[in-house]
């Protein structure tokens, strides 16, 4: 049986997504205190406004984990999983540039690094065999 390597940049892209993840859970959870704290002080439509908010974080935040470790353990799904995330970045990026009031490094950074990883995804030939079944 021939057993796979992850390449260097894969193993990176993996790692960044789970510490994402990591810091998108902690994030939720913050939420979720922030929610139940305006709730106990009678806030209950910023309570709930909160809570939603917190539970589409935290189902964000597992996702990104989810996504990092099939990136990590080669499955093809996360493959095509962040071809297609970045093309929505790419997208989202070119969009932004129609927004008042834009920094432009910020603005190139949102464009640019998204393409890095979509083009590294694409067209390294270590990669696609990578996560080739």
């Amino acid at each position: 049986m021939l057993t796979r390597t992850r390449p260097l940049g894969v193993t990176i892209i993996s790692i960044l997504l789970f510490i994402q993840g990591i810091l998108a859970l902690l994030g939720a959870i913050l939420l979720f205190t922030a929610g139940g704290a305006s709730a106990v002080h009678g806030h209950v439509a910023l309570s709930t406004i909160v809570t939603l908010g917190a539970i589409v974080a935290l189902v964000l935040a597992v996702l990104t984990l989810f996504l990092a470790w099939g990136l990590w353990t080669l499955r093809t799904w996360a493959f095509w999983s962040v071809v297609v995330i970045e093309c929505i970045n790419i997208v989202n990026g070119i969009l932004s540039w129609t927004q008042t009031q834009q920094n432009l490094l910020p603005l190139l950074a949102s464009i640019a690094v998204p393409v890095i990883v979509l083009l590294y995804m694409l067209l390294d030939q270590n990669v696609r065999a990578a996560f080739r079944t």
